[in-house]
This record gives structure tokens, C-alpha cells and sequence, in this order.
């Protein structure tokens, strides 16, 4: 209570030496507030209709829980958290609740293979095979070196053989070196010529692989000479402020923090994901993709599970599964919340900075957005890709996997960046609701809570503005920061944590 009295007498008497008379000037009478914007309502554009929309997409794809946050302008302007991370204990999905971002993954593993690039340590050209404690060979194309480009392009050669790739209730047991060299290695554990490599020579054809991507996890290993995750947490996470982002669970102190994965699961017990009812590319399933519906022969109970045309109106049920784990986990295991996605994400969308926090070159993220292979996918960039969508150009990454559907795509030409994480596996739903905010987000003018005087940054200023209305009993809802219809010593003290946070 003291430190509170404290605070006011400070900053009252601040104010008086400073401003004299003027203070009460300072304040803008036109903010307008959250609730007062001049947008038309319709169903994407309004907040209140959004939120219905979303619930409502929710509701009829079976999706348990599901994060959202907006980057607009450099900024993360707007979160909601939907639903359950774990329905029988009834524990909500709320903004420190993780998800696995399944191969959004890829786009942090990339990003710290190119840190390394920028200090020197390799050229995109070069052959992997001079960087690792194993050598990989095409076994139709032995002579053609496998690059790094190729990895970051998926144009390797390398294929997924799902038949070696083990799905453990937990973190894997094997080491990341271990399970790659046994993969690429002739006469390895998990070695399978015809399995684990394409038709096509390196840099021909584009094969979408998660061993790719694990692979150039190892690269990281090798070439900066610590573990991949410790990397990770130095280079990208601590300095990003991603303080709630891990490739292990061994790390997560909370279980309970981790939203569980869910399925939908028809009369016989299967899912379309299990099944393997692949229209995308030979590892991305089609998450009860309308499309789905053609492919009946190897999705048999494809209308039970994912209702009728893939509507997801489904007489089947969700089933619980438990946290788990791969050797692969560069490709795919990163769990974190959908605001320190955000904060990534933000990074691409500011020429490599976030909060003055830079973590690549503008040269860097120019030469991953570009398409180094157009005659093999006119889309792909380096790990991220473009994408056209409801008359959109997005670039970014998907994700999907069991109990699994994420996005995190960024409209460069709106300077707008959404990140969506469920704990389903429904990817028409998930499209919808990403359509539905980026309509919303692209109309909408956000106000930053507590910037008072309108300068898009929270300073001493503002909280000299706020203690302001404290003592004349003033009220404006931009300074309203817990939203108690109340201007007091609690938005004071929250105004300050924001600072110094």
C-alpha cells in the first residue's frame, strides 16, 4: 500500500514541476475506444461477430481449444483464447496454455540454421555432407551432393518412411544423431533405400519431408557444436522474450499448461489423420478436407468420421490422446502459445526485429521469402511458403499432426500476421477462422491500452497521463487497462509493469 502512495506522490509531484497548468491539456479527447470504432458490422468485422463465428465453427467441427493472436503493424494487437486444453479437467485454454505447432516447427529450425549461415559458417550450395559426422547419398544419384538450399526447399530427395517413424507416449528416448544416422546410412536401423529416398535426383522435384527438416536440426548441432534445443533457447527464444516455448516436455514445468490433443474418431475407432487420407502431398493429411470426400477408398468410413461432404457435422467423437513425442522433433514438437508465436512471427514482418530484438539480417528474411526453385514449386521459399487465399497472398507455414491443426501466415501488403493453434485436427475449420480474422484484423484500427497521448508506445508519459485522471477522477477507456469501468492505483500499477516488462 505504501509503494502505491508512493507512486502517486512521485508522479503528482512530477507533474507539477514539469507541466504546471498544461497537464490537463494532454490528454487527447478524441481516443476513441475498443468499442466505439467506426466499422460496418457485418460477419467477419466486428469483434462481437467474429467471436460468434468462431465459436460456432468451433461448436460444429468438434474443436477443443483454440489460441489466437494478430501481429498488426509491428505490434501483437489482439488475442483470444478459446475452449478447452483439457476437457475431463476442465482446464481452459488461456494465453500461457501451449500447443504443438507440428510443423510450423520447421520455421524456427530453419530460422537457426540461417543465423549460422549469416556468420559465415556455410553457403546454401554446399554439400551437407562436408558438415556432418555421416555421409548421405542419393542411392539412384550417389555423385549429386544434397545441399542445404534443397533441405530449406524440401527438393532433396529425401522421402518420410512412416513405417520407421515411431510416435512415443512422451519425448523420444533416441538421440536426434542416432535416429538420422540410422535413417541415411546404409544398413542403419531405420535405412530403407526405396523408402527413404525419392525417384528424382536432388533439386528436381519437391518432396515435402519432416527428415529433411530434423536434418538440418543436426546441422545446427554440428556446426555451432552445442544441442539444437540449447541453440534454440539462446539465440531465438531467450532473446524473443518466448518464454513459454520448448521442444521437450521434459522441460515443461505445468503439465497443465499443454493443451492435450484431440480426434475425432468415427464407429471404428479410426481417424482420417491414422488412416493416412492424404490429398495435399504424401505427409499432409487433409484434416477432414472436403476434398477428402473422393478419396473414400482409403478413408472407408470417411462420412462418419468427418460428416457428411466433410462438413465435419459428424456423428463420430472426440478422443483424448496423451502428449507425445518423436525422434524427428526438429520437424514438428515445438509447443508454445500462440502470442510467442506471434512474437516470431513479428520478427519476419520487421525485416528480421522484434521488441529492437534482431535475430536475422533484412538480407536473410529477403532470401527466405524467395523462390529459389520455381520450376520445381513456384511457392516455396525457404522453409516458408506462399500461399493464395480468399484473394490473398500469404506467406508463412501450416501445421498439422494428431490433435493438431495450427497456421501462422503473414499478409505483407496488410503489414498483418495471424497465428492460430488448436488442438484438433480439422484444417477446413481452422481456414475458416483464419479467413475470418485476417477480414476482421485487415478493417480493424487497434488501440494500444494505456498509450495515452497516441504515440504507439507505452512511456512515462502515459503513466503521467494516468495519474492525472487518478486525482481528477477522470475517465477514458483507453486507460482503463483491467477494464473495471475505473481509473485507479490498479491500472497505475499495470501500466508500469507493462514498461518495465
Amino acid at each position: 500500500m505504501y509503494s502505491y502512495v508512493f507512486i502517486i506522490i512521485f508522479f503528482s509531484t512530477l507533474i507539477a514541476q514539469i507541466f504546471g497548468d498544461q497537464v490537463s491539456n494532454r490528454i487527447p479527447q478524441d481516443i476513441v475506444s475498443r468499442h466505439q470504432l467506426d466499422i460496418d458490422i457485418n460477419y467477419y468485422r466486428d469483434e462481437n461477430e467474429l467471436i460468434q463465428f468462431i465459436e460456432s465453427i468451433m461448436e460444429t467441427h468438434l474443436i477443443p481449444g483454440l489460441s489466437i493472436s494478430v501481429v498488426k503493424e509491428n505490434r501483437i494487437v489482439w488475442e483470444k483464447y478459446f475452449g478447452y486444453a483439457n476437457i475431463d479437467e476442465n482446464i481452459f485454454v488461456d494465453e500461457n496454455t501451449m500447443f504443438i505447432l507440428s510443423s510450423i516447427s520447421k520455421t524456427i529450425t530453419a530460422t537457426a540454421l540461417m543465423q549460422l549461415f549469416e556468420n559465415g559458417f556455410f553457403e546454401l550450395d554446399d554439400d551437407i555432407d562436408n558438415y556432418l559426422s555421416f555421409n548421405i547419398n542419393h542411392p539412384d544419384y550417389p555423385l549429386v551432393p544434397i545441399t542445404f538450399k534443397m533441405l530449406l526447399t524440401h527438393s532433396s530427395g529425401i522421402k518420410d518412411n512412416w513405417n520407421v517413424m515411431t510416435y512415443y507416449d512422451g519425448d523420444s528416448e533416441l538421440e536426434l544423431n542416432y535416429y538420422l544416422n540410422q535413417y541415411f546410412t546404409p544398413g542403419g536401423d531405420f535405412y530403407n533405400s526405396n523408402l527413404n529416398f525419392t525417384n528424382s535426383m536432388p533439386g528436381t522435384n519437391y518432396t515435402y519431408t519432416n527428415n529433411g527438416a530434423a536434418l538440418i536440426g543436426l546441422l545446427v548441432e554440428e556446426i555451432s557444436g552445442e544441442s539444437f534445443n540449447d541453440y534454440c533457447n539462446e539465440n531465438i527464444f531467450q532473446p524473443l522474450g518466448m518464454d513459454n516455448a520448448f521442444w521437450f516436455l521434459s522441460e515443461i514445468d505445468n503439465i497443465d499448461q499443454i493443451a492435450l490433443p484431440y480426434q475425432i474418431t468415427g464407429g471404428s475407432g479410426s481417424s482420417c489423420f491414422v488412416i493416412g487420407c492424404g490429398i495435399y502431398d504424401q505427409s499432409n493429411p487433409c484434416f477432414c478436407d472436403p476434398a477428402c470426400v473422393y478419396y473414400q477408398d482409403c478413408c472407408s468410413d470417411y462420412e462418419e468420421v468427418c460428416g457428411e461432404n466433410g462438413t465435419g457435422s459428424s456423428s463420430g467423437n472426440l478422443t483424448e490422446y496423451e502428449n507425445y513425442g518423436y525422434a524427428d522433433y526438429p520437424s514438428g514438437q515445438l509447443r508454445t502459445t500462440s502470442n510467442n508465436l506471434a512474437k516470431f512471427m513479428s520478427a519476419y514482418m520487421n525485416d528480421g526485429v522484434y521488441n529492437e530484438v534482431r535475430i536475422l539480417n533484412s538480407e536473410t528474411i529477403e532470401l527466405m521469402k524467395t523462390i529459389h526453385y520455381p520450376e520445381v514449386n513456384a511457392m516455396q521459399g525457404l522453409m516458408w511458403y506462399y500461399k493464395n487465399e480468399n484473394g490473398r497472398t500469404l506467406f508463412g507455414h501450416n501445421g498439422g499432426d494428431i490433435g493438431s491443426s495450427t497456421e501462422m501466415f503473414v499478409s505483407f501488403s496488410d503489414d498483418l500476421g495471424i497465428a492460430l493453434l488448436t488442438n484438433s485436427n480439422n484444417y477446413n475449420a481452422m481456414i475458416q477462422i483464419e479467413n475470418a480474422v485476417f477480414d476482421f484484423a485487415e478493417e480493424t484500427n487497434f488501440i494500444i491500452m494505456g498509450d495515452l497521448n497516441s504515440d504507439d508506445i507505452i512511456n512515462v508519459q502515459d503513466i503521467i497521463l494516468i495519474i492525472t485522471l487518478v486525482l481528477s477522477n477522470g475517465y477514458n477507456d483507453i486507460a482503463d487497462i483491467n477494464s473495471d469501468n475505473v481509473i485507479d492505483i490498479i491500472d497505475i500499477v499495470q501500466l508500469i509493469n507493462s514498461i518495465l516488462t
